[in-house]
Parts: C-alpha cells; structure tokens; sequence
C-alpha cells in the first residue's frame, strides 16, 4: 500500500472516532474522502485488521465498556447512548466481544477494585 492511501486511511479512522456515533455508509466515507470502495475496504483491513463496520461496533462497544466501569449509568442508558435501539442487541454484542453480558463484566471488573 502506498503511503498516500495509509495515510488516507489512518485519517478515515481518526474521522471514525470523532464521529463515533454518527451514521456512516461506505458509500459517505468514500465521497467525503474521494476514495474509492475497493482502496477504502482493502485499506483499512489491512491497516486495521477489520472490515469498516466491525471497527465502528469494536469502538463503540469498547467505549461502552469503558463506561460501565467509570460510571453507574444504566445498562439500557449506555446500550442507547451507543447506538443501539434494544438492549439485548447491545448485551448480545457486547458478549461477543467481551465473552461475558455488562452486567458480569461491571460486576467482574468492580470486585477486582473492591478486593484491592
């Protein structure tokens, strides 16, 4: 990969976090960033070992994992917040990636801080 189109695809991602929650299409990116979808999809599996999508449900689930450790927010509450309209779609990937529902996780992780 050339280093313009790493490049490229790095500044894709950056825009991705900031933009987290917001709606993204293939479609939008490529026009936004006057990439076609072959570079972009090629592009950032390779530099990021996942498929657009995927990346965009790691970060937000990773973010809500995040949260409900340094927060006493809902589950429901974070499930929404991170885009999602059902809560047991959230908790289904949220397992998925972590092995283990929210609630276990914040509790699993809140006696680890309870027992040092």
């Amino acid at each position: 990969m050339k280093r313009k189109d790493a490049l490229l695809i790095e500044k894709i991602r950056d825009y991705l976090d900031e933009n987290l929650y917001e709606e993204h299409s293939i479609q939008d990116i490529c026009r936004r960033f006057t990439i076609n979808r072959e570079k972009l999809q090629t592009g950032f599996h390779a530099l990021v070992h996942r498929t657009v999508h995927s990346y965009i449900i790691y970060q937000r689930i990773s973010r809500a994992a995040l949260r409900l450790l340094e927060t006493d927010d809902s589950i429901k509450a974070i499930a929404l917040d991170s885009g999602y309209k059902k809560q047991r779609s959230f908790n289904k990937t949220f397992k998925g990636i972590y092995n283990l529902t929210p609630a276990s996780y914040r509790r699993l992780h809140q006696q680890r801080v309870d027992s040092k």
